[in-house]
C-alpha cells in the first residue's frame, strides 16, 4: 500500500505528493492561511480515506516578518 498526500485549502485541492514533507514544502510558497494535509492510501488506481487509518491535520502559514 503506497500513501500519496493531499494539500488542500478550503476544500479546494491544491495538489497531490509523493511524501508528506513535499506537501510540507509547498506550503513555504503560498499565501498565508490554514492549509490541510491529507494522507490517503493509494491500492491500485484508487485513493481511499479512512480516518482510523490516515492522517489529516492542519497547518498554518503565517505573515513573516518583512525589512521595513
Amino acid at each position: 500500500r503506497t500513501m500519496i498526500y493531499e494539500l488542500s485549502i478550503n476544500g479546494y485541492s491544491l495538489g497531490l505528493f509523493p511524501s508528506e514533507a513535499a506537501a510540507l514544502r509547498r506550503v513555504d510558497y503560498l499565501p498565508t492561511g490554514c492549509y490541510t494535509v491529507r494522507e490517503w492510501s493509494k491500492e491500485g488506481d484508487f485513493l481511499t480515506f479512512s480516518p482510523s487509518d490516515n492522517k489529516e491535520y492542519h497547518v498554518t502559514r503565517e505573515l513573516l516578518n518583512t525589512a521595513l
